[in-house]
C-alpha cells in the first residue's frame, strides 16, 4: 500500500491548509515577559520559524497535524473547528485518523482535536472513541502524538469533568477499507477538507451570542454549560498593590482582561470565558500582583464581565 499511502499524502498536502494564524492572539506578538515557543516545541517538523517575532509556518514542512494548534495558550493557532466537531457528531463521538483501520468519520491527524472539541462532543455523546494508527512511524504526526492527546483530554476536563475519552489501535466497528474504497473516501472527502479551508458558521458552533470569542472558547463554554461536575476554568485574580497600569488588558491574548476608565479611577475587569490560563499577564505585571487561579462554572457563565481591581492610580 506504499503507492496509495504516498498519493493519499499528497492529495492531502494539497487540499489541507497549515493552521490559520491569529498575530493578535499570540504572546510573543504581544510582547509578554517570557514570549511563548510551545507551538515550536510542539511542531514534529520543525515547521514554526518564531525568529522573526511571530510566527511562520514553513507549508513545505507542516503536514497539518494540528499538534501546534493544541498547545497554543492564545489560540493564535487553529483549524477550523465546525467540520471536526461535525465528524465527531455524525461518528456519534467515535473518531479516527487517517491512518487508522476500520470506517467510520476521520480526522486526519487527532493532533487536531482540542480541549474545547472534546469536552463539547462528551457533554452531547456521553463518552468518546478516539482510534489511532501507528503513530511511532506516522509522517504525520508522529510518535509524540499519544502524550500529546493525553494532555488535551486532561485539559478537556477542567470545562467538562465529566468526560470519558477510550484510546484504541483497534479498528473502529465497520469493515477494513480496501483500495477501492480508499478511493471512494478520497473523492467523498473532498468536500470536507475543502470545508475546511473555510471559516465556520457561528451558528454552527453554537451561542452565536458570543461570537467575539474564538470558536475553541466557546466549544469550552458549551461544554461548561452542560456540566453538573466541578468545572475548574483557569482564572486570574490581582492582589493588593497593583497600579492599574495597562500592562495585563496590552498582553491579553483573548481580551479577557480589559482595563475601564470610570471618573477618576480605572478599573481591571475579567471575562472568565475568554481566560486561557496562558499566563501572560502574571509574567508581564510590573508590581508582580496577579496570581492564577480557578473559576467554577457560575463565573463562566456570568453575564458581566468580573471586577478584579478597582482604584485611583497615583499617576494619575
Amino acid at each position: 500500500m506504499g503507492f496509495f499511502d504516498n498519493l493519499l499524502g499528497a492529495f492531502l498536502k494539497l487540499t489541507d491548509p497549515t493552521p490559520r494564524y491569529t498575530g493578535s492572539r499570540c504572546l510573543v506578538e504581544k510582547y509578554a515577559v517570557g514570549g511563548c515557543d510551545l507551538c515550536q516545541q510542539a511542531c514534529p517538523h520543525e515547521a514554526v520559524d518564531l525568529s522573526h517575532f511571530t510566527v511562520q509556518i514553513d507549508d513545505t514542512r507542516c503536514t497539518g497535524c494540528g499538534l501546534c494548534t493544541q498547545v497554543c495558550p492564545g489560540v493564535a493557532l487553529e483549524f477550523p473547528l465546525g467540520p471536526l466537531q461535525e465528524a465527531l457528531d455524525k461518528g456519534r463521538g467515535q473518531l479516527k485518523c487517517s491512518k487508522a483501520e476500520g470506517h467510520g468519520q476521520e480526522v486526519l491527524c487527532l493532533g487536531r482535536l482540542t480541549p474545547g472539541l472534546l469536552a463539547e462532543a462528551a457533554s452531547r455523546h456521553g463518552p468518546l472513541t478516539l482510534a489511532r494508527g501507528d503513530c511511532e512511524h506516522c509522517k504525520i504526526g508522529g510518535p509524540t502524538v499519544p502524550e500529546a492527546l493525553e494532555q488535551v483530554i486532561e485539559e478537556a476536563r477542567r470545562y467538562y469533568p465529566e468526560l470519558e475519552v477510550r484510546l484504541t489501535t483497534e479498528a473502529l466497528p465497520g469493515a477494513i477499507v480496501g483500495r477501492r474504497e480508499l478511493f471512494e473516501q478520497l473523492l467523498g472527502g473532498t468536500r470536507r477538507m475543502a470545508a475546511e479551508v473555510l471559516p465556520e458558521p457561528p451558528e454552527q458552533l453554537g451561542l452565536d451570542e458570543d461570537h467575539d470569542l474564538p470558536a475553541e472558547l466557546r466549544l469550552r463554554k458549551m461544554a461548561t454549560a452542560r456540566s453538573q461536575g466541578e468545572v475548574r476554568w483557569p482564572a486570574i485574580q490581582v492582589l493588593e498593590g497593583c497600579t492599574l497600569c495597562p500592562v495585563c488588558a496590552n498582553v491579553c491574548p483573548t481580551g479577557a482582561v480589559k482595563r475601564v476608565r470610570e471618573g477618576e479611577e480605572y478599573v481591571l475587569e475579567l471575562e472568565v470565558a475568554a481566560c486561557t490560563g496562558c499566563g501572560g499577564c502574571v509574567a508581564s505585571c510590573p508590581p508582580q500582583v496577579i496570581e492564577l487561579v480557578e473559576a467554577g462554572r457560575d463565573r463562566v457563565l456570568a453575564e458581566e464581565p468580573e471586577e478584579l481591581f478597582r482604584g485611583e492610580p497615583e499617576w494619575s
